[in-house]
């Protein structure tokens, strides 16, 4: 949202190819094999055997147009940015912190619980029958990330973490504890996460109507 705020005020203030000067919104990953390991060590054979503990790579983006230099669009660039600062405002209220802060906490309890340090045990000594010695799905896959591609060790690594993933049936145990105590949380906060989440809409309407606003004004 801000940056579609920057890009309107830039191309209304006489910079038409502007498109975000660097500037990019998140995206979700493209495909399920982008991000292919987790905090309970799941990873799917097929991505297992090609692709081993590394992110999938996006496709180079397109070079777009070069954009405008020197002081007028230096200071447009500025004002265009504190602009959508002005007009967005502060976040919706104390809410994304007691998210963070509920997230952080589920997360901890369910490495803690006895039913996932159990799969994880059984993950581990299935591990250790195949040759390999780990001991944290989680920080399996650092071992890894200093090479640019997946190296054969890497990829055989990767197959038997799947295998015993699946073995265990660790991947279903973790997030079958995790939506439990997030359940839980989400009982216990009602009345604060329903009240950020009619900000969070509030903020999305505004802005929504700031961006209609905002293609719509005149160039100064």
């Amino acid at each position: 949202m801000r940056n579609s705020l920057v890009v309107s005020c830039m191309r209304r203030a006489g910079y038409a190819s502007f498109s975000g000067d660097g500037l990019q919104e998140a995206r979700p990953p493209d495909n399920a094999t982008a991000l292919p390991a987790g905090a309970w060590g799941y990873l799917g054979p097929e991505v297992a055997a090609v692709q081993g503990f590394h992110a999938h790579r996006r496709a180079a983006p397109e070079a777009g147009a070069v954009p405008a230099a020197g002081e007028a669009y230096d200071a447009a660039r500025v004002d265009c940015h504190r602009q959508a600062a002005d007009r967005i405002g502060a976040p919706p209220g104390p809410g994304a912190d007691l998210i963070g802060r509920l997230f952080s906490e589920s997360m901890a309890a369910t490495g803690k619980d006895g039913r996932v340090v159990a799969a994880t045990a059984q993950w581990a000594a299935c591990m250790a029958a195949a040759g390999f010695r780990a001991e944290d799905p989680a920080t399996l896959p650092e071992r890894f990330q200093t090479a640019s591609e997946a190296t054969p060790a890497e990829l055989a690594t990767a197959r038997a973490d799947a295998d015993c993933t699946t073995g265990s049936n660790l991947a279903a145990i973790w997030f079958t504890v995790l939506a439990g105590y997030q359940r839980q949380q989400i009982d216990h906060n009602a009345t604060a996460l329903n009240a950020h989440r009619e900000a969070v809409r509030a903020q999305d309407a505004r802005l929504t109507r700031l961006l209609a606003e905002g293609d719509a004004a005149p160039a100064p």
